[in-house]
Parts: structure tokens; C-alpha cells; sequence
């Protein structure tokens, strides 16, 4: 399944703890604090609990978005899409 992952992490080490795990897990970065890729359930699964260990959350928020590739084929991008931020 696609999945899309958005955060808003204050810490810079952390927030950068957490996009290298979720490039681990094979996700690409779409944004500064954005993910997406495809990952089977029990990947996905893994995944939360890896990344839940790296954040506040009474700071901090992550949302992990299961879609569908239908969902993710009618999105609408407006700009340049994709690739590293530096």
C-alpha cells in the first residue's frame, strides 16, 4: 500500500533521526517533512512503532497515511515535484 508520512519534529537531530529511518524503511522525501512509498502491512507496522521511539509527542507529531495507489495517482501537485532538500 502507498503510504504518505508528514511530521512536524522541532528537534533538528531528531528530525533528521527520523527521516533517515524512514529512507531505511525505503520512503522518498517529497518534502521537507514529507515521505511517501509503498509498504506491505506489516512493514508499515514495524515502521510506526521504530519511528514512534524517536519523537516527543508532547511536542512533536507524525501522521502515517495508509492510501490506496488510486488515491495516490488523483493527487494534485502544483510545482516541483520530488528529490533531496538540501
Amino acid at each position: 500500500m502507498r503510504v504518505l508520512v508528514v511530521y512536524d519534529v522541532s528537534d533538528n537531530g531528531k528530525r533528521t533521526r527520523l527521516a533517515n529511518e524512514l529512507k531505511r524503511y525505503g520512503l522518498s522525501r517529497i518534502q521537507r517533512s514529507a515521505f511517501q512509498g509503498n509498504l506491505d502491512s506489516q512493514r508499515m507496522k514495524n515502521m510506526v512503532r521504530s519511528i514512534a521511539h524517536l519523537i516527543d509527542p508532547s511536542t512533536d507529531i507524525i501522521h502515517v497515511i495508509p492510501m490506496g495507489l488510486r488515491d495516490w495517482e488523483e493527487r494534485i501537485v502544483i510545482g516541483k515535484e520530488g528529490g533531496e532538500i538540501a
